[in-house]
């Protein structure tokens, strides 16, 4: 493998790191509810404790359309011995990098099993769907930031293989001219 294709290799796994973290995250929970098939989507995944995106798809059952005018709200809740824990979220296009989706950040305070329920109101009727979800603990951090630390060395390493391209160069120039 040349050097060209180390960099495209480099570049394309870069890209895909990112292509991989689009809108929406990953499926959840869907059911069907009357005329509405509701789709939940989570990110991270898998959820952990503190800040995450739910995003949830709501269309027709009939066709699959998607439906754009609906009103949509998450409700979060679990039950521990110091009593229930809630936490409430309104789903809207505003906070959707994709338009077909409504999303919503959520803080999620303590780790285990939430029951995750999904209210819609839209012009074919209302929906309610709900299922069990399972919150991890945070992650640690030396984790979660891996791919920061990462980076240098593979820019010492790009640099390196740069420097000696440069040398084999040069000293294949000068014995041509030689």
């Amino acid at each position: 493998m040349n050097v060209r294709s180390g960099y495209r290799l480099l570049a394309l796994a870069l890209l895909a790191r990112v292509w991989l973290l689009a809108d929406g995250g990953t499926l959840i929970l869907q059911k069907q509810a009357g005329p509405l098939t509701i789709s939940i989507f989570s990110s991270p995944e898998p959820l952990r404790t503190g800040p995450g995106d739910l995003s949830v798809m709501v269309q027709r059952s009939a066709d699959k359309s998607s439906i754009l005018d609906a009103d949509v709200k998450l409700h979060l809740t679990q039950a521990n011995p110091n009593g229930i824990m809630e936490v409430f979220s309104p789903a809207t296009h505003a906070n959707a990098t994709n338009k077909l989706l409504y999303a919503s950040r959520v803080n999620i305070p303590a780790q285990g099993v939430w029951k995750l329920t999904a209210t819609i109101g839209s012009k074919l009727g209302s929906a309610e769907v709900a299922g069990e979800i399972t919150v991890l603990p945070p992650q640690p951090p030396m984790l979660k930031y891996w791919p920061y630390f990462a980076v240098v060395p593979i820019i010492i390493v790009l640099f390196a293989i740069n420097q000696s391209l440069k040398r084999k160069r040069k000293s294949s120039n000068q014995r041509a001219r030689a």
